[in-house]
């Protein structure tokens, strides 16, 4: 589950230290002692936002970097690619027809003190997502994609039962499902970390436990306000695979992390370093990114939830310099990365006449009476200056009153229903390779309902959609239901994203440029 940018993450939690409770009367596998100097070591900037380790709902990019050491689930993802590759499921089977899937799982697999992960323990992480998705303040990002399964839908939204979910155990480790329309995206969306196996301490937890019990490869050792570190556990099932003993994560200020790196403290960098202080070219790794920054509405009532305003308030910006102002690699007026397609404009006049038409319908003539709005832009975004401009447009035409708050990320994200914000701006990364993890944020069955919108005719394109047979009827209906969220006037696409890391490249192995920017923990080593 991926995920907004967080430009950079500091951390407000009291110790909390790896898992315990170790079953009592098992043998624990039998390793040497982890190494120090075997620590890979990550550095980024500290802020006010805070680290989230919960593994279903945690959005931001660095506490799902943490979460990725803590968690696994039925597939993992290539750090060439991005691809699912095979994890707690060591094979998998689907019928002709795509609507029946068997699940084989890994019998090494273990939680990190010593209980078996079983078939039954995922299926129960699973069930526990559905049956806080039925909780609409409690709910779940992607869970709803798993409608594809016979009952799913039914049962989160509160008008069917548990038994008559296509999910089933035949064995220890077997898992089967029953579909209603064929998935092809399913491994990937079960590589996503809220589909992981969770262990019932957290799951029957309000809060998360001061002990995590995880299912991947680490623990967590210590964290604090300067770092997190991760140690190996003996229970993983792919122990000997894992090529770094501990994981450590810094918060630093900038210069004290120009000075790690150049004392080749770190192994990776989240914060840009000058080309100038590189030891290395290669150092410096810009990638393209499965990204779009976008600013959006986020109202159910109100004003602000009339399509109409919205809409008159979108034609009032020449979004086109707004994009081009941005400075950014690949301005783009589309949500979902990667299209190929081209938009529709108008002359400003047209627009500004149609804006007051709309306005006067909507009981609002040239704006007079509309209420006092909010903007937010999170610290450390590159689109400050377009949110002034913004602000102002809408105060000089309309007479209306903007606030522009830059605030911490986490205060209108983390909880968009709770978000104070009428109008603010976010960096989305797709969890995986599909227009569903762009699209899915503004269903009204998503658990990360961005805008708080809620249209029943976007929600049947989407339905229409996923339940496609074949590619073509796919793209067409993905398209039409990106046109129509656009035309609703919720979601205003500035750019898509490129990446910007900073790797010891003579020394680090397991780390790869990809369009997702994931680079799982598992993997990463120095020479």
């Amino acid at each position: 589950m991926k995920r907004f940018t967080l430009i950079v993450t500091t951390l407000i939690f009291s110790t909390i230290l790896g898992a315990s409770g170790v079953n009592e009367g098992v043998l624990q596998p039998s390793y040497p002692p982890l190494e120090s100097q075997n620590t890979f070591t990550i550095a980024m900037l500290a802020s006010e936002d805070e680290l989230y380790l919960n593994p279903a709902q945690a959005t931001d990019t660095v506490s799902l970097l943490v979460l990725d050491g803590l968690f696994e689930g039925l597939f993992s993802l290539a750090p060439q690619t991005g691809e699912p590759i095979a994890a707690l499921a060591k094979r998998f089977t689907t019928s002709q027809n795509g609507l029946h899937w068997t699940f084989y799982l890994d019998e090494r697999g273990r939680f990190s003190n010593g209980e078996p992960i079983t078939a039954q323990s995922i299926v129960d992480s699973w069930l526990w997502l559905l049956e806080r998705s039925r909780d609409e303040n409690d709910n779940t990002y992607l869970v709803s994609m798993l409608d594809c399964i016979e009952g799913v839908a039914a049962y989160r939204t509160g008008n069917g039962s548990k038994g008559a979910i296509g999910i089933s155990v035949s064995d220890p480790l077997t898992i089967e499902l029953t579909l209603q329309y064929p998935a092809p995206y399913l491994p990937a969306l079960l590589g996503t970390l809220p589909f992981s196996a969770i262990h019932s301490s957290l799951r029957n937890s309000k809060e998360t436990p001061p002990k995590i019990i995880a299912s991947g490869p680490y623990v967590i050792e210590r964290i604090d306000t300067q770092e997190v570190k991760l140690a190996k556990h003996p229970w993983y099932r792919d122990y000997k695979a894992v090529p770094s003993d501990y994981i450590r994560f810094q918060f630093m200020d900038y210069l004290p992390l120009i000075e790690a790196y150049l004392e080749e403290e770190i192994h990776w960098s989240l914060a840009y370093i000058p080309r100038e202080l590189l030891h290395d070219k290669e150092d410096l790794r810009i990638t393209p990114e499965y990204s779009t920054g976008f600013y959006y509405f986020s109202t159910n009532e109100g004003a602000y939830s009339d399509p109409r305003i919205r809409r008159a308030l979108e034609l009032l910006i020449p979004w086109e310099d707004i994009r081009k102002e941005s400075k950014q690699i690949f301005p783009s007026p589309f949500l979902v990365p990667n299209q190929k397609r081209t938009a529709k404009t108008n002359s400003f006049q047209d627009n500004q006449s149609e804006a007051l038409q709309l306005l006067t319908e909507a009981g609002y003539p040239y704006g007079a009476g509309l209420p006092q709005l909010h903007i937010a832009v999170h610290r450390g975004a590159q689109v400050i200056e377009s949110a002034e401009k913004i602000a102002d447009i809408w105060s000089k035409n309309l007479g209306i009153t903007v606030v522009i708050d830059i605030v911490p990320l986490s205060m209108y994200s983390r909880y968009p229903n709770t978000s104070p914000y009428d109008f603010a701006f976010i960096t989305w990364i797709g969890d995986f390779l599909d227009p569903f993890t762009f699209l899915h944020l503004f269903s009204g069955s998503s658990g990360y309902n961005l805008g708080q919108y809620h249209n029943k005719e976007y929600d049947s394109l989407l339905n229409l959609a996923m339940a496609a047979t074949t590619k073509e009827e796919r793209n067409r209906l993905i398209e039409e239901a990106e046109d129509y969220l656009l035309s609703e006037s919720v979601v205003f696409p500035l750019y898509h994203g490129i990446t910007t890391n900073i790797i010891n490249s003579k020394k680090v192995t397991g780390w790869y440029d990809n369009i997702l920017n994931i680079h799982p923990v598992k993997h990463l080593a120095f020479e």
